[in-house]
């Protein structure tokens, strides 16, 4: 297809949100998560019911901000689970100090007849954090949950730590949940040790056979471009699965499997019609070809290469970073007691990145979650559960965040709500539980006002920095690998594998560009529409050349001469 004759259908095709119903409302399939929500509340359960019976008392709950870890080694194979939520138990750990290193003298000098100012600082202790924890999570691109268990955790302990208690007590308990959380998430590997990957490559399959059902029965086209995006999304989420649990490349009957479901997926691409294929930037993502995907690049890539202005990562952390302050600052100088609260909500609008839409749509999630939270905790302090009642309460909650998060964010925070009220009161109220619900709500309400302002008014323009940042460094990426490939017709005897590296970066630039460019796209419509044609080519030049190296054969010096025309043609220099 010419692209003189897509490039007038683009802001046509450009990818519109989901609908706010869907978003709002809707459950999408996500496959059984009910061996996670098992996990998860059983990383809290046990040592807090230990704890609870040895008379350690409500403090005990505690263990509960380490049990948040489990939720980081959901969907990961064991031979990483492990890694994954070693590393997120020890962070929960030591923000857990920093929170209540910094809340217990805060509140203790109010106690004693300071101003309540003193709130601001633990309202930048949390602002940093979170702003912190978010700029890594979307650097190494990470997925859920992201930085908001972190900034939870230390948000709790800054007011679970009441004056006079050693912040090492809060830290202990949260490493009794960790070590919980540690040894729970890998108890599977004992009697099913590649659970993991098999169920992501079921799911990847079911998704292919779902988009080619579809398109074969000739269904709604836009029925047939979510299965698509749906099964697309899959086979990458198994291939990474697979290349985590070190099967890649091995003769493994689970590798066969999916590399039959790449290769349907590939062929049924190439028989879709749908016009969105030239124009959608999903199809960046969807343009599946007959190989598997590249591995992520190190950490030490993907890090240093957020480390810039115009990056996904930086916009995000720095909204995060004035949000929070704006949101907590304000709340205090209103006289309301929790500006902690204030901070969680705006945090929650904006730490999963820099779309307008989507963020707008998880505001009112915040709203609409914490109000529903809020009235199932009225109805758990009316009941008022103590001891083990009250483990299991709390081991419910969390098993319902590990269900629903994501699933559907608005009915994830109804437990988030309540579990944090109750982890933060040591299964206690403070005051009167009527003045605990309309604070929570007042506070609420100025997080998420305050964080919609945010992100409709700072860097307006950001989407456009990013995507031609972005953009630029696949096209930067790409020139090399097209160097590098002429030098070797120079050198005969040179090895086509060596590329393996800059082939890893491209792929793995090119889907941060796909990213960009789907936020520019919800965000200025009218503005990607101008930047489609020269974004389009650059990702169908790029992945052209990612399938025709994948065999680790050299390449023709045809096929070398029409890359390079292609790349002068397309303005990527």
């Amino acid at each position: 297809m010419d692209p003189e004759e897509t490039s007038a259908g683009h802001e046509s095709n450009l990818p519109a949100p989901r609908p706010a119903r869907s978003v709002l409302f809707g459950l999408p399939p996500v496959g059984n998560r009910y061996p996670g929500a098992v996990r998860v509340a059983l990383a809290l359960a046990i040592p807090a019911a230990i704890a609870t019976l040895l008379g350690f008392g409500s403090a005990s709950l505690l263990v509960g901000l380490g049990a948040f870890a489990s939720i980081y080694g959901e969907g990961r194979p064991y031979r990483s689970r492990w890694k994954a939520v070693g590393i997120a138990a020890t962070s929960l750990t030591i923000l857990s100090f920093i929170g209540a290193s910094v809340g217990e003298p805060v509140h203790r000098a109010i106690a004693e007849g300071a101003p309540t100012v003193l709130l601001v600082f633990v309202v930048l202790i949390m602002a940093v954090v979170v702003s912190t924890c978010a700029f890594t999570v979307d650097a190494l691109r990470l997925g859920p949950p992201g930085a908001f268990f972190l900034l939870l955790t230390t948000e709790i302990s800054s007011v679970i730590a009441t004056p006079g208690q050693p912040p090492v007590e809060v830290a202990m308990w949260t490493a009794i949940g960790g070590i919980s959380a540690v040894v729970v998430s890998m108890t599977g590997i004992v009697w099913a040790p590649r659970a993991v990957e098999r169920s992501a490559v079921q799911a990847a399959v079911s998704a292919v056979a779902e988009y080619t059902d579809a398109q074969a029965a000739y269904a709604p086209p836009e029925l047939t471009r979510d299965k698509r995006h749906a099964a697309a999304l899959r086979l990458h989420d198994a291939w990474q699965c697979l290349y985590r649990g070190a099967i890649v490349g091995k003769d493994h009957p689970l590798t066969r499997e999916l590399e039959r479901a790449q290769i349907s997926m590939a062929r049924a691409i190439s028989d879709d019609h749908d016009p969105e294929l030239m124009a959608d930037p999903a199809f960046d993502v969807d343009e599946v070809g007959a190989h598997p995907p590249l591995p992520d690049p190190t950490i030490r890539y993907r890090f240093l290469r957020a480390c810039n202005p115009s990056s996904r990562a930086s916009v995000t952390a720095l909204r995060l970073s004035i949000a929070c302050m704006a949101a907590g600052t304000l709340t205090v100088l209103l006289g309301i007691d929790r500006p902690d609260w204030a901070v969680i909500a705006a945090a929650m609008v904006l730490h999963q990145g820099p779309d307008r839409i989507l963020g707008t749509y998880r505001g009112i999630h915040r709203i609409g979650g914490t109000v529903l939270g809020l009235i199932l905790l009225g109805a758990i302090y009316a009941w008022s559960p103590t001891g083990l009642w009250l483990v299991a309460v709390l081991a419910v909650l969390m098993a319902g965040i590990e269900l629903f998060l994501v699933r559907n964010y608005g009915i994830a925070v109804i437990f988030i709500t309540a579990l944090a009220i109750l982890l933060g009161a040591a299964g206690g109220a403070h005051g009167t539980v009527q003045h605990l619900i309309l604070s929570r709500m007042l506070e609420t309400a100025i997080g998420v006002v305050v964080a919609l302002v945010v992100l409709w008014t700072v860097g307006r323009g950001a989407h456009r920095r990013t995507l031609i940042w972005v953009d630029e460094r696949a096209s930067s990426v790409l020139f090399k690998l097209l160097t590098e490939i002429r030098a070797r017709h120079y050198a005969p005897q040179a090895n086509w594998s060596e590329l393996s590296e800059l082939r890893r970066d491209l792929d793995f630039e090119l889907r941060g560009s796909a990213m960009a460019g789907i936020d520019a796209a919800h965000n200025e419509p009218e503005w990607a529409s101008q930047q489609w044609r020269t974004h389009t080519e650059l990702h169908h030049l790029g992945s052209d050349v990612l399938h025709r190296l994948w065999f680790g054969t050299q390449v023709s010096r045809s096929h070398l001469e029409e890359w390079e025309s292609r790349y002068l043609r397309s303005g990527s220099v």
